[in-house]
């Protein structure tokens, strides 16, 4: 560990939960609130090996992991102490998985094949692929296990008393995971060609998935927590992956059932993950009871910084994009901090801004650039 790195220790704070609590209500805190830790702004098993030695931590355990398919690990606390990190995530433990011999492919809980490929899991096989509604009918979710969630309480009632804000998250959302079932390009031609099949499939993956995980998830939780996460990835770089009137009349009742059910357990904000260019459903993700958007990519079209902020800002808090992937892997950690506070300098006009990067820190992300990137962060006090 260089001396660059001996002399960033900052000072721990007391503030957590109270900068949390400002920035959720629009109310400009002492300084950006910083997080790490959920399924969006975590980091790969190998960029958590690599940071730890790079600060002469060793591993007090084998590092847990909390998504199998994306390789990303519960953050070791030293971690978040050495940030002085605000936001806490609880996770529920990951469901059990069938491996191959060689732990190469796995299946999960609800029949979908991964094969391992790029430092990831990737998915091949779909259990109700081009299926009929007959098929449909015949498929069943798995029962989850309350065991996963049994020891969130405990952590949400410690993590409280310590003063740190609390944020949950849940599963993929209805499109991902009604895709994920189906196959890709054909739940986007069912979603054209056959809308009554597509809104019956995403139709059974609330009520009978997403729902019961969410209940799950916030039954010993709800009154601790200041965020709830939920997701649907509905975009690319250069548009929605449908349009914006097929998300009206398929996706959007059903996401609107989802946030009330989350806000009769809770009186969290709700924060929306989805990647890519999605401004033209802003509006009506703001309708149905969105506080606020994740990831923030800004390198998508219609997804800048400044057009957000201005359009959105007064309605939306905003959590992330802070610096794209390929800046914090492959450029230097003055270009990193550089961006960073540019970005940040934008995000937090509406002082409604949870510092944290585009998504997970990915396993070639250097430690040096990770440390550039939270330690501009810290400067961003008011």
């Amino acid at each position: 560990m260089d001396d660059s790195v001996n002399e960033f220790m900052p000072t721990p704070s007391k503030n957590h939960f109270q900068r949390v609590v400002s920035t959720l209500e629009h109310r400009k805190a002492d300084r950006v609130p910083l997080t790490w830790g959920s399924p969006s702004c975590s980091m790969h098993r190998t960029a958590n090996e690599n940071l730890l030695s790079f600060l002469s931590l060793t591993p007090q355990n084998e590092p847990l992991i909390t998504d199998d398919i994306l390789q990303i690990v519960e953050t070791d606390p030293r971690i978040l102490d050495y940030f002085d990190i605000d936001l806490l995530w609880l996770l529920p433990r990951t469901a059990e998985i069938e491996w191959n011999e060689d732990r190469t492919a796995f299946t999960d809980t609800l029949g979908r094949k991964f094969v391992s490929g790029g430092g990831f899991f990737n998915q091949i096989q779909f259990p109700l692929y081009d299926c009929s509604a007959d098929e449909l009918l015949r498929y069943q979710f798995p029962e989850l296990d309350p065991n996963l969630y049994s020891h969130l309480g405990f952590k949400a009632k410690e993590s409280f008393a310590k003063g740190y804000g609390l944020g949950i998250d849940g599963p993929w959302g209805l499109y991902e995971i009604s895709s994920s079932l189906v196959g890709t390009s054909e739940f986007l031609m069912d979603l054209i060609l056959n809308p009554p099949l597509a809104c019956a499939i995403a139709e059974r993956v609330l009520y009978e998935y997403l729902i019961p995980f969410y209940d799950l998830l916030l039954a010993d939780t709800g009154p601790y927590v200041q965020i709830v996460g939920i997701s649907d990835d509905l975009g690319s770089q250069t548009g929605m992956l449908f349009s914006p009137n097929v998300y009206r009349q398929i996706f959007k009742p059903l996401h609107k059932k989802l946030i009330d059910h989350i806000h009769s357990l809770t009186n969290a904000k709700i924060y929306m993950h989805s990647d890519g260019s999605i401004y033209p459903i802003v509006p009506d993700l703001i309708e149905i009871g969105v506080d606020g958007l994740n990831p923030v990519q800004y390198t998508a079209k219609d997804m800048g910084l400044e057009k957000l902020v201005n359009d959105f800002g007064q309605d939306l808090g905003f959590f992330g994009g802070v610096i794209e992937n390929e800046v914090l892997s492959f450029r230097s950690p003055d270009e990193v901090r550089a961006l960073v506070i540019e970005n940040a300098t934008i995000l937090r006009r509406n002082n409604a801004f949870i510092f944290a990067p585009i998504h997970n820190i990915s396993q070639e992300v250097p430690p040096e650039n990770i440390i550039a990137l939270y330690k501009a962060g810290l400067e961003l006090i008011n």
